[in-house]
């Protein structure tokens, strides 16, 4: 049985599962070159379609995210078009206090009078279909829609390494068909939701996006430079800063629980006023302290009522790694899975999970869903493209390349000499964080790597911290990790062990001394797992920093020509391309 599962929000995304395994997923933005790229992903399904050799016809059912989505003109304009984004989320000090206009635009949608947001425009479900139908030639009985807040669910049960074990099933995230939290129980091949919250009173997700656009970032986008933001603040001011924040959003646990906006009006102006004459990184840290605290809250309240030793979790809000650790450390919870890049993007897998099922129960054999296993789903290089890319793009004429047949031995070289490698290799991983097949790989013992890969190469913001890739057989040794919980895809962060933190020093932290690593097993990504393995033996450290293989702003690398167009554009020295080393002169 072949499931085509599409997520056509922000990110958008395809997951194609074969015989209830994920066989491949890769998103949009990897292809168009445009971060986050909204709408149906045409070129993500026909390079997973070329890379498992599958014809369209082949496909038994596609499974679409989301019962409404808004246009991809919309979303694309929402996130890229910075002098709209101000206008929608209403970013601005003067007018009326308490949000009539928004209101009465709310109003006017539910009497289907006007568009239920400023300028949005849904697309009509008959279009959603005729674009799929259009591409793939399939007839429309082999399309459905399905649940936003299920297809979370089904992504984070479905994929976690549970063996059909029962399961507490948490999602959270800005919104999606009108909710922005669920609480399941998953079993075997069922799941069965117990309660969801609306969205209208107010999400974490919002919340905390809102904040973001407070500090003068992108919502949508940065929220995870806030959560790197927030360590630097003093201990009183963050607590005085969520002091204030909280009188504006926070969990209400009088009857149901609700995450809601405690006050009327604009929300960008209220969380202005609330903490005028705080400073940035107080901010930073007080809404993080809101947010963990109030998702602690929710997470204990559905444990207690729900039950449930094993916790799986999507959706966006669960991308905050800081606020995974604070659940992880729950003494109740046993085990835990956070499913990687658990955003919209995850859509994708949790609707191929869900059309599986679908299909097995009408054929009427017993379903057996493969947890997700490793990323590297998308597109691979090929020796020969490599070579011919090479020559046509004349690389030789501009820097040295030569080829290696043990390319993860010099890469380990250079790593000790030079300091940074860039590299591509193998099939691409899924998601939002780089897994070692599209990295920038840095001694992560050489704190002068991080000034160089924020100024020269990365153009990150200087606050923002780095991550490990610690070798299975040494996590021991940097992290603290007491239940020994997995951590394959960057989705948990731990303390480090300070024993050993200035050997991964530059992959650290710098303010509470937290990491958020891959743990690398060797059957995962064996020639990744060499190149650490090579670098240990010429150092003695079982880890290196590893960072996604992109300029800041764009999305991660994909192609052999994008490899070489940003390596380039950049400051790297070295860029390994499959089995090529390139270095500038």
């Amino acid at each position: 049985m072949v499931v085509l599962g599409i997520s056509e929000t922000h990110c958008a995304t395809a997951a194609i599962l074969r015989d209830g395994e994920v066989a491949g997923c890769a998103s949009e933005e990897r292809f168009s070159r445009l971060k986050n790229d909204a709408g149906y992903p045409r070129r993500a399904i026909d390079a997973l379609l070329r890379e498992l050799g599958l014809q369209p016809s082949a496909i038994d059912l596609v499974a679409l995210a989301d019962s409404r989505v808004a246009s991809r003109e919309w979303m694309n304009r929402v996130l890229h078009d910075e002098a709209y984004a101000r206008e929608y989320y209403g970013i601005r000090l003067d007018g009326p206090r308490h949000g009539l206009a928004r209101r009465a635009r709310k109003l006017g949608a539910r009497l289907r009078l006007t568009d239920p947001a400023l300028g949005k425009s849904p697309l009509p479900p008959r279009e959603r279909l005729r674009v799929a139908t259009g591409h793939l030639g399939l007839p429309a009985d082999r399309i459905i829609t399905l649940d936003h807040h299920a297809c979370h669910a089904a992504a984070a049960y479905f994929g976690a390494p549970f063996s059909g074990r029962p399961g507490l099933v948490l999602t959270c995230d800005n919104s999606g068909d009108g909710l922005c939290a669920t609480a399941s129980s998953g079993h075997l091949t069922s799941l069965a939701r117990h309660e969801a919250m609306p969205s209208a009173p107010g999400s974490l997700g919002s919340f905390y996006s809102f904040v973001t656009l407070l500090l003068g970032m992108r919502a949508g986008e940065h929220e995870y430079k806030v959560m790197g933001l927030a360590p630097y603040a003093p201990a009183r001011a963050t607590e005085r800063a969520a002091d204030a924040l909280r009188r504006v959003f926070d969990l209400t646990e009088e009857g149901p629980g609700l995450f809601a906006w405690r006050a009327r009006g604009s929300r960008y102006r209220l969380l202005a006023e609330a903490t005028a004459g705080l400073r940035f990184d107080a901010i930073a840290g007080g809404a993080q302290r809101v947010l963990e605290e109030a998702l602690l809250r929710w997470t204990r309240r559905m444990r207690s009522l729900y039950g449930g030793e094993r916790l799986a979790l999507g959706g966006g809000v669960f991308m905050n790694v800081k606020a995974n650790m604070r659940i992880a450390d729950e003494a109740w919870v046993r085990d835990l899975f956070v499913f990687p890049s658990c955003g919209d993007e995850s859509n994708a897998v949790g609707a191929a999970y869900l059309g599986y099922l679908r299909l097995c129960e009408r054929a009427g054999v017993p379903a057996r869903p493969r947890p997700f296993g490793p990323a590297y789903l998308g597109p691979g290089l090929v020796d020969d493209e490599i070579e011919a890319t090479l020559r046509r793009r004349d690389l030789a004429a501009r820097h040295d390349v030569s080829e290696h047949e043990r390319i993860e031995e010099k890469i380990a070289d250079l790593l000790v000499s030079d300091g940074i490698v860039a590299r591509c290799a193998g099939r691409m991983e899924f998601g939002a964080r780089a897994l070692g097949n599209r990295s920038i790989l840095a001694n992560p013992s050489d704190p002068r790597v991080v000034p160089l890969l924020n100024r020269m190469i990365k153009n990150r913001d200087f606050w923002m911290p780095f991550a490990p890739t610690v070798l299975r057989e040494r996590e021991g040794e940097y992290l603290v990790n007491p239940k020994g919980l997995a951590s394959p895809y960057m989705m948990l962060a731990f303390q480090s062990n300070p024993k050993r933190r200035d050997e991964i020093v530059a992959a650290v932290h710098p303010s509470d001394g937290t990491v958020r690593p891959q743990i690398l097993d060797e059957a995962w990504n064996p020639a990744y797992y060499r190149v650490i393995q090579e670098f240990e033996r010429r150092t003695g450290i079982g880890a290196v920093l590893n960072t996604s293989f992109n300029l800041h702003g764009e999305p991660v690398i994909c192609s052999a020509e994008d490899a070489i167009d940003t390596f380039e554009r950049s400051g790297l020295p070295h860029l390994a391309l499959g089995r090529w080393l390139i270095s500038k002169r």
